[in-house]
C-alpha cells in the first residue's frame, strides 16, 4: 500500500485520507517522516496561495488534485515506535482533521465520521443534539443517515489507506421537517 501527497517540491508518504465531494482534504494521516517534508504539506494544506496537491493512492489505483481548507486543521499526534527506523527514532503519526469533522452545522456543509466506537449515525445524532437547536436524540441517527442518503443531502466522503469512512453532509432547508416526517412516519419516536 503505498499512497503520497506532493507539492512541486516534496512528496509525504500518507497512512489514509478523507476528501470530500470539492476534493478538499477533510481528513489526512501522516506518516513519520522528516519534520520539513510534514511542514512543506502541511503549510500548502493551510495556505490559500497554493490551491491544489497531487494525493497518488497506488492501492486504490487513483489519482486526486487536493486542496486544503485554506485555513487551519485540528493537529493529532502519535507515537508510533513500531514505524520508528532505528532504536533511537522517535517516530510520530501526524493526523489533520477539519474542524468541521467534529462540530456540526445548520445551516454550513460539515462531516460525520465512524470514530473509533462511535458510528457514523451516532456521531450525526450527537453532533445535531450539541451543535444545533434541533432536540435530536440519539436513537434517531441511523433514521437521520438513512433519510439523508436517500434524499442527497448526505454523500459518502472518498477514503483510503486507514482512514474511517465518512459523509459529508450538506444541510437539507429544514432538520426540523426530517424530524417532523419521521415522528409523523414513526419512523423515530420520542423517548422519555
Amino acid at each position: 500500500m503505498t499512497i503520497t501527497i506532493r507539492n512541486d517540491s516534496v512528496a509525504a508518504v500518507v497512512r489514509g485520507y478523507i476528501v470530500d465531494s470539492r476534493n478538499t482534504i477533510v481528513w489526512l494521516e501522516l506518516a513519520p517522516q522528516h519534520p520539513k517534508t510534514i511542514g512543506a504539506i502541511w503549510a500548502d494544506l493551510v495556505v490559500q496561495q497554493r490551491p491544489w496537491l497531487q494525493l497518488g493512492d497506488h492501492t486504490e489505483k487513483r489519482g486526486l488534485a487536493v486542496r486544503g481548507l485554506g485555513s487551519r486543521y485540528e493537529r493529532l499526534t502519535a507515537d508510533a515506535p513500531e514505524l520508528a527506523l532505528g532504536h533511537n527514532a522517535k517516530a510520530r503519526l501526524l493526523r489533520l482533521i477539519a474542524p468541521s469533522a467534529i462540530k456540526a452545522n445548520d445551516r454550513e456543509t460539515f462531516y460525520i465520521l465512524d470514530w473509533p466506537n462511535v458510528d457514523a449515525d451516532a456521531a450525526l445524532a450527537a453532533m445535531l443534539e450539541r451543535d444545533t437547536r434541533w432536540p435530536v436524540q440519539m436513537g434517531w441517527g441511523r433514521y437521520l443517515l438513512q433519510v439523508g442518503l436517500e434524499e442527497g443531502f448526505i454523500k459518502p466522503l472518498i477514503k483510503g489507506g486507514r482512514a474511517p469512512q465518512g459523509y459529508e453532509v450538506q444541510p437539507p432547508p429544514s432538520w426540523g421537517e426530517v424530524l417532523a416526517s419521521g415522528l409523523q412516519r414513526q419512523q423515530i419516536t420520542v423517548q422519555g
